[in-house]
């Protein structure tokens, strides 16, 4: 009889039964897991439970909730998922990922894009992913309408005026900031952190200029 592959918590795994119980499914991977789903595309995934007979189809995809240790930066860090978004991986580290940095599955001879913050990542146990500093993105922005490029979204007040000043806008550094939302203006600290985004409008006076 001709084997089906099956995969759970992503694993492949070949069964030549037709049909197997929760409870049998369950032991086909070690440690046996206590709970399992099937995952059923664009609906409800299944809870299959223990005594619940599955009708074996080629390439059916399951998951578990048992522990599987993976690896961010060379430290290890317990889940019990089989699917983890960009967003949890980034904050499953200690500390957590930097806005700065990206996050890579590591796989042998392949370095692909960093994996987007909703995207979602299939893992298994020994699974690696390491981290690393992005390149710092142009932006383009204006401050008292003129154009001012800076590097990366990050930054703070002060680091927005000291850009701005390099680049030949007639402001200086005493000037206090603010950037435009939605019909109005609201002020920027020199040391608060701010998160830029293209074609922000910014302005700079003395404190005597309101317009």
């Amino acid at each position: 009889m001709e084997k089906a592959r099956i995969y759970i918590d992503s694993e492949p795994i070949d069964v030549k039964e037709r049909r197997l119980t929760g409870a049998q499914l369950r032991a086909l991977v070690t440690p046996p897991a206590d709970n399992l789903w099937r995952d059923i595309n664009d609906a409800q995934d299944h809870l299959v439970e223990p005594t619940e007979p599955v009708a074996i189809e080629n390439n059916m995809r399951f998951f578990t909730d048992r522990p599987r240790v993976i690896y961010i930066d060379k430290v290890p860090y317990e889940v019990r998922t089989a699917a983890l978004t960009g967003t949890q991986l980034r904050h499953l580290a200690t500390p957590p990922v930097p806005a700065g940095h990206g996050i890579w599955k590591d796989i042998q001879d392949d370095l692909d894009d960093p994996i987007e913050t909703g995207e979602i990542v299939a893992v298994i146990n020994g699974d690696r992913f390491f981290t690393k500093p992005l390149p710092l993105k142009k932006i383009h922005v204006t401050v008292n309408r003129r154009p001012v490029t800076v590097h990366g979204a990050e930054q703070t007040g002060l680091s927005i005026k000291e850009t701005a000043i390099a680049q030949s806008v007639p402001i200086k550094m005493d000037f206090l900031l603010s950037r435009k939302d939605g019909l109005r203006f609201k002020p920027v600290g020199d040391t608060e952190n701010i998160r830029v985004r293209k074609d922000d409008e910014f302005r700079a006076n003395d404190g005597d200029d309101n317009s």
